[in-house]
């Protein structure tokens, strides 16, 4: 199928991005359009006006101020795992897109294009959610901050309204002794996942971990975290407690069929994974503090 006709505006500045927001009802932001194309092929999306913002460099930014580390969502997937400062500063964030699609998607998607599109497996949106990264949301009347587990409403759906755009991603950068790991199961490489699983666990001297933070995607409407401190803290990371753990996920989440797979694999998958990626992260961390 073709698109329906729609007009086509590019703006390089945030004002004019604005402007062209509020003159129209019905347009979308394209950047990448790894995702908006597909959608207005086959018309499920009819956007009445395309606004390009690929001119817009005031949303191609990857700096690190602190302990945050900054990324515009016009920054590409390839900008973002080239990136040695994102490699330092937040590997999950680079192991996780190593797994988005193709070459080509990845040279021209774009963060923040993934983010707002919502798919629950995408890779993007976990490994995000496990950092515990914040949105900034901006419009013509300002920002605001919005915390990524509260910005995903249900598939496809995410808190942000007609005449704002996502500007920038802000991650906290883990600790030192924090070992990362993704892992995830797909019909075949490239496709989205059935069940991906980020992790991030800190240890101190001894090994026994200090912080675990872990997100599921493929599991819900949306990428999800679920606390599995309780199994976790004070004590060394083996086999048993990874076990535990999850448990207390196949508790936390209750996967549906859908055109992919059953729920009761999805839910096998997620037990597997989640296993896999904490032994792997705790691995990790530990090799770092030596």
């Amino acid at each position: 199928m073709k698109p329906k006709s729609f007009d086509y505006v590019r703006v390089d500045t945030l004002p004019a991005l604005f402007a062209a927001l509020g003159a129209h009802d019905n347009a979308k932001i394209v950047a990448g359009g790894q995702s908006l194309v597909p959608m207005m092929n086959f018309r499920v999306a009819q956007p009445e006006v395309l606004v390009d913002i690929n001119g817009v460099e005031a949303l191609r930014h990857v700096v690190r101020e602190g302990a945050v580390l900054r990324i515009g969502a016009l920054a590409r997937y390839r900008d973002v795992i080239d990136s040695p400062l994102v490699r330092d500063s937040v590997p999950l964030l680079v192991a996780a897109l190593g797994h988005v699609g193709y070459p080509a998607i990845r040279n021209r998607g774009t963060l923040g294009g993934s983010v707002v599109h919502n798919d629950p497996s995408a890779e993007t949106g976990v490994a995000l959610c496990c950092l515990g990264a914040e949105l900034v949301v901006a419009s013509a009347e300002g920002e605001r901050v919005v915390p990524i587990a509260e910005f995903f409403v249900t598939t496809y759906l995410t808190d942000i309204a007609p005449h704002e755009v996502l500007a920038e991603l802000r991650i906290p950068v883990p600790a030192p002794r924090t070992g990362y790991a993704f892992r995830e199961v797909a019909k075949r490489v490239g496709d989205f996942a059935i069940v991906n699983v980020a992790a991030l666990v800190a240890v101190d001297t001894r090994g026994a971990t200090t912080a675990v933070s872990l997100a599921l995607g493929g599991v819900a409407e949306t990428p999800v975290a679920v606390d599995v401190g309780a199994a976790l803290l004070g004590r060394p990371l083996d086999a048993a407690r990874a076990a535990e753990a999850a448990r207390l996920v196949d508790a936390a989440i209750d996967p549906q069929d859908d055109n992919v797979a059953g729920g009761e694999y999805k839910r096998h998958l997620a037990g597997v994974l989640v296993k896999q990626a904490l032994l792997a992260a705790h691995e990790d961390a530990l090799a770092k503090g030596a």
